[in-house]
């Protein structure tokens, strides 16, 4: 997204129920700059990434909506445009979630508690912010 036609800002979409924890890492994105819209349901995140095509989706991967794993794969189907760079986040890392989540086109994890230097070193590593 342009603004004002000078500085190009990258979109990024939150998926979590959670929204105490969505607010934390929010807050942690805005101070990155990045454009952030939330969605708390995986159809909801979808119809959001296929309007609007964000630069990154972070995705709770502990959420109770479904598994992380089937929305990657969705998200990778029926995505119009670019492909989204997609992180996962948790308190507790589950190997085999975060390992199937991967395996179907999830970049990397992140874990609680947040910290911006990690977060600003994974999104530029991942070519999401400079």
């Amino acid at each position: 997204m342009k603004l004002e036609g000078i500085v190009d800002v990258a979109r990024c979409l939150l998926i979590d129920e959670d929204s105490k924890e969505s607010r934390s890492l929010q807050h942690l994105l805005d101070l990155l700059g990045l454009d952030t819209a939330q969605a708390a349901k995986p159809d909801e995140a979808l119809q959001y990434c296929n309007d609007n095509s964000p630069d990154v989706v972070l995705l709770a991967a502990n959420g109770s909506s479904g598994r992380p794993r089937d929305f990657v794969r969705r998200l990778r189907r029926n995505v119009n445009g670019k492909r989204p760079v997609v992180f996962l986040y948790a308190e507790t890392p589950d190997t085999e979630i975060i390992g199937q989540s991967i395996l179907q086109g999830a970049a990397d994890v992140l874990m609680k508690p947040f910290d911006r230097d990690i977060l600003h070193f994974k999104l530029k590593l991942a070519g999401v912010i400079a």
